[in-house]
């Protein structure tokens, strides 16, 4: 008994623990050509739960980013529980891609669809 009452304890202490030095990065692709597009806006939001006493996260910290010529990006958090990332580019849909918890080296690629 005593050892489920331990196991439900780590569950319940693991579930609301920032991911330290994350590193999010990946690139931006054309969903038909899969071709590299370059210049996309990336906006990303990062939240974390810091010394919060619950589930609830306290706070987070904006980035804006611009794919290179290979259609790459990346940025480094110092800590991350939850990431939310919206993709921009003229002549595309918008695209939005969430991830919780995060690992370490998060690698997250969008395709992007063209607008007719």
């Amino acid at each position: 008994m005593r050892k489920v009452v331990l196991v439900i304890c780590l569950m319940v202490v693991s579930c609301k623990i920032d991911t330290q030095d994350v590193v999010l990065s990946g690139y931006i692709y054309d969903s038909e050509s899969e071709k590299p597009i370059p210049n996309a806006t990336l906006k990303i939001e990062n939240w974390y739960y810091g010394n919060s006493p619950d589930e609830s996260y306290t706070g987070y910290g904006l980035y804006d980013l611009t794919t290179d010529e290979r259609g790459f990006y990346s940025v480094n958090l110092d800590t991350s529980a939850m990431i939310n990332i919206w993709v921009i580019k003229e002549g595309y849909q918008k695209e939005f891609k969430s991830e919780k918890r995060p690992i370490k080296n998060e690698k997250i690629n969008v395709y992007l669809k063209r607008v007719n």
